[in-house]
């Protein structure tokens, strides 16, 4: 693990390095960006993603100055932690409390939610919307849930001041210093950074979606008072899938995260035990009757996501 986060942060600041040498034009500029956009989701499935969960090392500081690589590429670790790590391994695919199925109106992504005319095409149109992952995060919903919460009181002004000074600085690494340092057109600069962004966000949210919006899954809902009907453990084996464990160079680049079981089971475990802890879970699913879903390969995991964002699209999603 230690050689593999070794060798992406080495790419990456390579691939920057050489971007910002003033030694190429479009063509070339344009592929530099687009290669850290590819670098850039591998990193944080590898690496920034454990690191957030507590999961990389055993030490906590580093943990926390891991979990910032996050913030270097315009996101924001803080945010995360709160809806990745508390809202949506808490609640996973309740409507209305998870935060990775509550989306803009464009995606029905649970069967709570309005059904609306275009969403019958929304199997066609969903994976474009997937490539603005990260450019919507960064450039929108980081932006406006720190003013929310904000004027709410929830959180302090140099939580939000932390916030404004990381955004500006990965803006300024990727597209101020570029502009600065470089010969080229500043639209070059504009549309490589658009590249690696629109590269990034959909390998994000394609790896994310199928864990949890696929076939078999649930979306159970809290009863009249608020209760849930299974404890936290069978929630989540009801409402998470995994997909091509078996291919090991996969499970290698997305760093376990097709072992979305595993991790939503053990979120401060380290993803490079995931694949022994998969038997001992799947023989425990099938011994006290719980389900344990996965989808063989990934290309199967990804018809069934288009599938069930078919049927969500169509109002024929049976769970």
């Amino acid at each position: 693990m230690l050689l593999k986060s070794f060798l992406l942060l080495s790419a990456y600041v390579l691939c920057y390095l050489v971007l910002i040498s003033n030694t190429f034009q479009l063509p070339g500029i344009i592929l530099l960006y687009v290669c850290l956009g590819v670098i850039k989701p591998l990193i944080g499935f590898n690496l920034t993603h454990d690191a957030l969960h507590g999961s990389y090392t055993k030490n906590q500081k580093l943990n926390r100055f891991l979990g910032y690589s996050f913030d270097v590429n315009g996101t924001s670790s803080y945010i995360w932690k709160i809806t990745h790590n508390v809202l949506h391994h808490t609640y996973t695919n309740i409507p209305g409390h998870d935060s990775d199925i509550d989306k803009a109106i464009w995606l029905r992504l649970s069967p709570k939610d309005p059904l609306l005319w275009f969403h019958r095409y929304q199997a066609y149109y969903a994976p474009i919307l997937y490539c603005f992952t990260s450019l919507n995060w960064i450039l929108f919903s980081d932006p406006l849930w720190i003013y929310r919460e904000v004027r709410a009181g929830k959180i302090s002004h140099k939580d939000a001041a932390i916030f404004t000074v990381l955004k500006a600085f990965s803006l300024g690494l990727f597209i101020g210093l570029p502009l600065y340092l470089l010969s080229t057109p500043w639209w070059y600069i504009l549309v490589g950074y658009l590249s690696m962004q629109l590269v990034g966000g959909f390998m994000i949210a394609l790896v994310f979606q199928l864990a949890h919006i696929i076939e078999n899954v649930e979306f159970p809902e809290p009863n009249a008072v608020g209760e849930m009907e299974n404890n936290w453990a069978a929630h989540e084996m009801l409402t998470t899938s995994n997909f091509a464990t078996h291919n090991r160079w996969l499970s290698y680049f997305l760093g376990g995260l097709n072992f979305q079981i595993e991790h939503h089971l053990f979120p401060y475990v380290c993803h490079v035990h995931y694949p022994r802890i998969s038997k001992i879970v799947k023989k425990a699913a099938q011994e006290f009757g719980y389900p344990y879903h996965e989808q063989p390969t990934f290309r199967q995991a990804i018809r069934s996501h288009l599938r069930v964002l078919n049927n969500l699209g169509n109002g024929e999603f049976k769970k």
